[in-house]
């Protein structure tokens, strides 16, 4: 499921009025900490750069490069992830598309002009700032061009995080490409680029044996950026590509904190995933088997809360799904816990074992593929009546798919009360029990799954 889209998409935040942009100030110069400067830089790209608090031009520090989406601008980074939220420790830059779009737009595109523009632009930064390393952050088409340039570019950055997005098909996959830490960060409920594409670009990734590969599930999310989240991501990725064992652990706490709601008024489970594989580094032949003692056994002990973390989930599952057999749609009120469980914390092992033994994996894939006909009916059918039985027809074999349609559950409750009017026949009306058990099993999956998770404490 990966996209060969050329990144056209909408765009979904918030946007400046186009009269309003930061005041102008040479990166050479000393600012204040977490204000947006404007600059242009020697190959004409806009950018607005800003410091974090204790910053000085003698410590190198992290450098971390917002790329904006379809309809956006060197502005959209500054105004959708706010600085003092948005990489509070990093030097940040958000900075134009490296091509023009319509009007006062930019793009970004897979051009060998675009790559080199913008691996010219990350070689400037690196005169201006003392830099360690460099990690990217894109949204939408901006994700999308992120990991087309790590995979052309790998030894100008360590990590980027692409939201919203998925890979192009035309994405260089060996080399040097696979020491970047990559991650997929998408929201399951986008209705712009399917949440799907992320999956099978993380999936396709590890499929070639990726070691740094990570996708970052946001519950019930939209298009909509998330700094908050993101910091999250790109955590993950600076503890993936640090040598220093200190620095991995306050990775892995920070991904580990729960986290408030955010300005959107959302909040979703910490990366359980994530932060279990930046600890990993700490065990067996991992780079940090040999740190320090105390911060040997912080991480030792982190982990061991992840385990028994992943076990009370799985304990509680296991009350309704102990065998493969129990993977039916009929009293599938487990649904979005054990879909989102599987996701959120792989690789822990308590889950992992759990995951095993009932088949979930091998069942999953089979649903995969048992959504075809779904998917041919929802984008080619002109009929309602035609695109409801196929679905319904379908939802059986591949419920355990999270992918699906984000409007799927808002259409198929209208078209459930215009059945008689599509000509549904009385049989053909009882069958959306099926779809009924389905989005029961999401709700009341999702309701299960939260009452644990909340509780969570590091």
């Amino acid at each position: 499921m990966r996209s060969a889209l050329t990144g056209l998409l909408l765009l979904l935040a918030i946007l400046p009025a186009q009269d309003e942009h930061p005041p102008k100030l040479d990166p050479k110069k000393d600012a204040k900490p977490l204000t947006g400067h404007a600059w242009t830089s020697e190959g004409g790209l806009r950018f607005v750069w800003w410091t974090p608090k204790g910053f000085d031009r003698k410590t190198p520090r992290n450098l971390t490069v917002i790329l904006h989406g379809t309809g956006g601008d060197y502005r959209w980074g500054f105004w959708n992830n706010k600085p003092g939220i948005f990489r509070p420790d990093d030097i940040v830059i958000s900075v134009d598309g490296t091509s023009p779009g319509q009007g006062t737009s930019r793009l970004f595109l897979d051009t060998k002009k675009d790559l080199d523009a913008f691996r010219d632009f990350l070689a400037e930064l690196r005169k201006h700032f003392l830099v360690d390393r460099i990690f990217l952050y894109g949204h939408s088409q901006g994700g999308f061009f992120v990991v087309h340039y790590a995979g052309e570019h790998p030894t100008t950055v360590a990590g980027v995080v692409a939201h919203d997005s998925g890979s192009w098909a035309a994405s260089k996959t060996g080399g040097d490409v696979k020491k970047v830490a990559i991650v997929f960060q998408h929201g399951t409920r986008d209705p712009v680029v399917p949440y799907r594409q992320s999956v099978g670009s993380r999936d396709h990734y590890l499929d070639l044996k990726f070691p740094k590969v990570h996708l970052r599930r946001l519950i019930s999310y939209n298009h909509w950026p998330n700094a908050v989240r993101t910091n999250e991501s790109l955590a993950w990725a600076q503890g993936m590509t640090t040598e220093r064992p200190e620095e991995a652990l306050a990775c892995a706490e920070a991904i580990l904190e729960p986290k408030d709601k955010d300005e959107y008024q959302w909040e979703t489970v910490v990366d359980f995933a994530a932060a279990n594989a930046v600890l990993g580094q700490f065990e067996g032949n991992g780079p940090f088997a040999k740190a320090k003692a105390d911060v040997l056994g912080k991480a030792k002990a982190l982990r061991a809360k992840i385990e028994a973390e992943g076990a009370k989930h799985v304990a509680q599952l296991k009350k309704q799904v102990a065998k493969p057999a129990d993977l039916t749609l009929d009293k599938a009120t487990w649904l979005g816990h054990l879909v989102s469980l599987r996701e959120d914390f792989r690789g822990v092992t308590s889950v992992e074992d759990y995951i095993k033994s009932i088949g979930f994996d091998a069942a999953a894939d089979k649903h995969g593929k048992a959504t075809a006909p779904l998917f041919q009916a929802w984008y080619n059918e002109k009929s309602d009546a035609a695109i409801v039985r196929a679905v319904l027809a379908a939802l059986p074999q591949c419920f355990l798919f999270e992918g699906l349609p984000a409007e799927l559950g808002e259409r198929m409750n209208a078209w459930k009360k215009d059945a008689s009017k599509l000509g549904l026949t009385k049989k053909e009306q009882e069958s959306f029990s099926k779809f009924t058990a389905w989005e029961k099993g999401w709700k009341e999956g999702l309701e299960s799954y939260k009452k644990l998770w909340s509780q969570w404490k590091p």
